[in-house]
């Protein structure tokens, strides 16, 4: 009996699945290698701050730039597809808040959880500490992610308009800010936060509308030799560090060099990949990835507690870092936590269901863009200060608020059909 074959919307390209997929383990192994708990007392610190051949490593392994890239694609298409539906850019921003603060909310209830567990057992506190902050570190994807998709619909005004301006535009603002810091003293470095990473998403708009895929294959390889050629000339005769990762606090230029790079490279193999999602198992194996990867994602670090919380309740040793012995360990380290995600992977997903279904009650676009800096404040204060800290709790609380407003919507007018009959009789502007 033959196999039905899985349907796939048209609006849909595969190749984009495939990179948001395959990125998710690259983020998981790199924060599980990053995660060292070493000394007398214990304390947790980043294990390959000191592992020279690194940085090697992240001139290809450091994916974010494509995980943008990849964004922008998804981000542009959801909001021309709601645009055509008659929605407004306050829905848009409300949809995609609210499907980013309810799982981080319970993401951090389940960080909460298991440092609670392990204090309970008698873990110092000052490595709980050090520990709570490592396992924040992640949540800056959470932050920036939120403030560019929020971004997607003004921007997406622009590509259609003022493409080509608004690249140099973001671009020229990347270098600049980049070059008054490091040249002039100029504390500006945090805004390439914002002006970077719409720049790389505005790379996956160009994806979307096939810019790249229309030119020359030798063109796009030559423009990735080139970016990869500037970056070379930005490391070895400018200071800039050679570490990819270390580029991305502040992000400065060379990052912005490196998603150049990467959409080109991304681009070349586009054939590649489709004719690799046609195989079912991959095909399969991908869908299961994007399925569960919100879940992947923020709960990784959780399972990396809970395997820490085992370790120490059954008194097993914490190699020395960058040690044979260290090395040796992470296969089982690694396999614990991949097993511990799987568990969760199974039981988080029904307990987000039980989450109440948004009311269709028209937010304005002030209180959507309200809401998702509540989002972003509550991320942003774990990140730079850690989980154990009273602040955390004023974050918690600010998330779950924005997750009510979101969730009650208002104060707008009750959507429903008579929006859409009321687009249909306009028409839909389309860009």
């Amino acid at each position: 009996m033959s196999r039905s074959p899985i349907r796939i919307p048209p609006d849909r390209d595969l190749s984009i699945d495939f990179v948001r997929a395959i990125c998710l383990p690259i983020v998981v192994l790199l924060h599980a290698f990053q995660m060292g708990i070493d000394g007398e007392p214990l304390r947790a610190f980043n294990a390959l701050a000191e592992w020279t051949p690194l940085a090697g490593i992240t001139w290809i392994g450091m994916i974010m730039p494509t995980f943008f890239i990849a964004g922008g694609f998804a981000g542009i298409t959801t909001w021309r597809r709601l645009r055509h539906r008659g929605e407004s850019a306050a829905e848009y921003i409300r949809v995609r808040a609210l499907r980013l603060a309810r799982p981080v909310l319970l993401a951090m209830a389940g960080v909460l959880v298991t440092l609670g567990a392990m204090a309970a057992l008698g873990a110092d506190p000052e490595f709980l500490r050090s520990f709570a902050f490592r396992l924040a570190e992640p949540l800056w994807f959470i932050a920036v992610y939120a403030i560019c998709t929020s971004f997607v619909p003004l921007m997406s005004w622009f590509h259609h308009r003022a493409a080509w301006p608004t690249y140099f535009t973001l671009a020229g603002l990347v270098v600049a800010i980049d070059l008054a810091g490091r040249y002039l003293g100029l504390p500006l470095g945090a805004l390439n936060w914002l002006f970077l990473w719409l720049f790389v998403q505005q790379l996956g708009f160009g994806v979307r509308d096939q810019w790249y895929s229309r030119r020359p294959r030798w063109l796009l390889l030559l423009l990735a030799v080139v970016a990869y050629g500037l970056i070379c000339v930005a490391v070895f005769g400018m200071g800039y560090d050679p570490d990819m990762i270390a580029n991305l606090n502040p992000p400065t230029v060379v990052l912005l060099l490196l998603g150049l790079a990467q959409v080109y490279l991304f681009t070349l193999l586009q054939p590649s990949i489709r004719a690799l999602m046609r195989r079912r198992a991959v095909l399969v194996t991908i869908g299961a990835l994007g399925i569960y990867g919100m879940v992947i994602y923020l709960w990784h670090t959780v399972a990396m507690a809970v395997v820490v919380g085992i370790q120490l309740a059954l008194g097993l040793p914490f190699p020395t870092v960058l040690t044979s012995e260290w090395w040796i360990t992470r296969i089982p380290w690694l396999l614990a936590i991949c097993a511990v995600i799987a568990i969760f992977c199974v039981i988080v997903p029904p307990i987000e269901k039980r989450w109440p279904a948004e009311r269709p009650r028209g937010m304005p676009l002030w209180a959507s863009i309200l809401c998702t800096l509540l989002l972003v404040a509550a991320v942003g204060c774990v990140l730079t200060q850690g989980y154990l800290t009273p602040l955390t709790a004023f974050a918690m609380g600010g998330l779950a608020a924005a997750i009510v407003w979101l969730t009650v919507g208002g104060p707008g007018a009750m959507q429903g059909e008579r929006m859409l009959e009321d687009a249909a009789v306009r028409g839909i502007p389309r860009e």
